[in-house]
């Protein structure tokens, strides 16, 4: 009788581990879609989309292309800092990377196109926070899953 009871607990948090560790929402917004961890709640602000949850806020940008220098000079012209910029691939995405920093807040700046469409999301954390590495980035997350819907 404790084996049945043991292997039926065993089983029960196995389904419970399961189901929370697969648990994500679906955006869709124009003509894409991503998937994020649960917890982002989501505002249209003109041609951007906001994402936020406790710990980040980012911008999602789907539109016509814009050169690194131009998102570049904007930022600077809105007195943003720069602090550094790179270029690197990302699951066969070539992306463009900006730093900067606006009264105590990194912004990170990622530009792409994936799927013949352009986009730039941004990454806000305070100074004091660390930049999520790739597993718990979430600009990554929706680099990952980003698809075109329409």
């Amino acid at each position: 009788m404790k084996f049945k009871s043991l292997i039926m607990i065993v089983l029960l948090l196995f389904t419970l581990c399961s189901i929370s560790a697969i648990h994500a929402d679906t955006y869709m917004i124009k003509n894409s879609s991503f998937t994020l961890p649960d917890g982002y709640g989501m505002s249209e602000q003109g041609p951007q989309t906001l994402l936020y949850n406790d710990k980040y806020v980012l911008t999602f940008f789907e539109g016509p292309q814009i050169g690194d220098d131009q998102i570049k000079d904007n930022l600077i012209a809105n007195n943003y800092t720069f602090i550094g910029e790179d270029n690197y691939d990302f699951d066969g995405v070539n992306i463009n990377q900006q730093n900067y920093n606006k009264n105590g807040v990194n912004t990170c700046v990622y530009s792409f196109e994936k799927n013949s469409h352009f986009y730039v999301i941004t990454l806000n954390v305070y100074e004091n926070q660390e930049v999520p590495e790739y597993e718990n980035n979430p600009v990554t997350q929706i680099i990952d899953s980003l698809e075109v819907t329409g």
